[in-house]
């Protein structure tokens, strides 16, 4: 569950960011997101689907990695739609290389050595699928770099560049959104200044 806690944390830092610079919780309601709802249920699946036992309920741990592929793709999709939103491109990004390298391994690479720094407990001897999500790198992995080669210790969690990229992105979206709002008022403001000081024609010819 250490992704979901960094993501947590993450979109806390967001939020307190945005509002330190004048912004509004409330701006993360109103704000006019495509598939916010679909995108956040997405979002969490993403991040505690390495931690889903598969086998408890009779399925394969192969299945996690479909799971989280159509997650992934739904997230791009939800992405495009939002595209012109700030961190969006950024949180695109990192879909596009978890999904690349998910696709090309049929799992997430991850080492022995990056899950013993991370602290988290595995099977004696280790399987290649060491959970729901990960496949274990050796000689014929793709794409390793994009795996899940960053060990965060206090949080038990190992992830990608990808989720780098995209950790940084839902930082920056949920600043943005935080920040709608009183940027809306701000040009209303203006507007309705100058709408003020603009006197009609006909007042003159009175």
């Amino acid at each position: 569950m250490g992704l979901l806690l960094l993501l947590i944390f993450v979109a806390v830092a967001g939020i307190a960011i945005g509002v330190l610079r004048g912004g509004v919780p409330k701006g993360l309601a109103e704000s006019s997101v495509a598939g916010k709802q679909l995108g956040l249920i997405c979002l969490l699946l993403q991040s505690v689907i390495g931690a889903l036992a598969l086998r408890s309920i009779g399925l394969p741990r192969g299945a996690g990695a479909l799971l989280l592929a159509v997650a992934l793709i739904v997230l791009l999709g939800v992405a495009r739609a939002n595209g012109q939103l700030p961190g969006v491109p950024l949180v695109a990004l990192g879909l596009f290389c978890n999904l690349l390298v998910l696709t090309l391994n049929l799992g997430v690479p991850v080492a022995a050595t990056t899950l013993e720094r991370a602290g988290i407990n595995v099977e004696r001897p280790l399987p290649h699928r060491p959970d729901a999500k990960h496949v274990l790198e050796g000689g014929g992995t793709r794409l390793a770099v994009l795996g899940d080669q960053l060990a965060v210790r206090p949080l038990r969690a190992v992830v990608s560049v990808g989720d780098v990229a995209e950790l940084a992105g839902l930082f920056l979206l949920l600043q943005g959104m935080v920040l709608a709002i009183p940027s809306r008022r701000r040009a209303d403001a203006a507007h309705g200044a100058h709408e003020a000081r603009t006197v009609p024609w006909s007042t003159w010819a009175d």
